[in-house]
């Protein structure tokens, strides 16, 4: 199982768009919308634009990454990839196992080097502590993202797999203020963010780095773990590992 999943992690680590997707890109976003957003406040003002861009880029690059390392399901079922996985003594369970696993460890790069680039090049400030549960809790609540990538990757098809990772990124990102603050949608909206699990996922970051903590955010993203894993568990029991594909 072991050389499983450093076969998984290197398949993956080796993907450049993984990298450019989930690493890179939210740490160029990271520095775009703090310099442009921050640079028209006041001095005083800025650390906190800083600190809640880094925290919404890090739920971004996380998603991100959650969702592209676990609906590759899809495409190593059409590939005949899983098919050939059964003739070695490794069960379907801990195949499965595996990729949640790769899914979760994927999720640390974009978390580290986001927070990298909020720190030294944004001038982010945090105790040392809050930076290390900063990084922990989101790592943790990435979870529920590497549940909903499983219960995609295991339901669709290669093609339909493809653009699913798109559209949903786009909605989490967009519909969840990842990448434009909750405060500037027009009223009618608010509810509908308050409705995403990237919504909730950055909340906690942000109530943490604020130095407080809500059990909201926290509930919230475990009753969207609870139902994705149901989600998931269905759909692996209807449409297995070693299932032909279509």
């Amino acid at each position: 199982m072991t050389d499983l999943l450093l076969f998984q992690l290197r398949r993956v680590g080796r993907n450049r768009q993984y990298l450019f997707f989930t690493v890179l890109l939210p740490a160029l976003f990271t520095i775009f919308f703090t310099k442009v957003i921050g640079g028209q406040l006041q001095p005083g003002d800025y650390q906190d634009v800083a600190g809640a861009t880094m925290i919404s880029m890090m739920a971004y690059g996380a998603i991100g990454a959650a969702l592209g390392a676990t609906i590759r399901l899809a495409f190593d079922r059409s590939s005949g990839w899983l098919r050939q996985l059964r003739v070695l003594p490794v069960p379907p369970a801990a195949t499965l196992a595996v990729d949640v696993l790769v899914g979760a460890l994927l999720v640390l790069p974009s978390l580290v080097v986001v927070a990298l680039v909020g720190r030294f090049v944004n001038g982010v400030e945090f105790p040392l502590g809050t930076w290390l549960v900063l990084l922990a809790v989101m790592w943790a609540g990435a979870v529920v993202f590497v549940a909903l990538g499983v219960a995609v990757g295991l339901a669709l098809d290669a093609q339909a797999a493809g653009a699913a990772i798109g559209i949903l990124g786009a909605i989490l990102a967009a519909l969840g203020g990842l990448w434009f603050p909750v405060e500037a949608f027009p009223a009618g909206m608010v509810p509908l963010a308050h409705a995403m699990p990237s919504y909730w996922y950055a909340e906690l970051g942000r109530d943490l780095a604020g130095g407080t903590f809500s059990v909201t955010p926290v509930l919230a993203l475990a009753g969207f773990g609870l139902v994705f894993a149901a989600a998931a568990r269905l759909v692996a029991v209807r449409r297995p590992l070693h299932a032909v594909a279509g």
